[in-house]
């Protein structure tokens, strides 16, 4: 099953790189967190800062259904 990526910006933007300077421990943190829900680092990341800060989601492109 192939892993969930963040899904496109409607607004057009790209992601920033990020997390080149966190520790190993909370990085691989991170990786297990996004293995066990079948989903990229960065989508993680992207919706623990989300919920943490009560940010608005910005709009995404949805997927095609299959």
């Amino acid at each position: 099953m192939p892993r969930i990526i963040a899904p496109r910006l409607k607004s057009g933007d790209s992601r920033d790189a990020i997390g080149h300077g966190l520790p190993p421990e909370i990085k691989d943190g991170l990786r297990a967190i996004a293995k066990s829900e079948n989903k990229s680092l960065s989508w993680v990341l992207e919706t623990i800062i989300i919920e943490y800060f009560g940010f608005k989601k910005p709009k995404y492109i949805e997927r095609k259904k299959k």
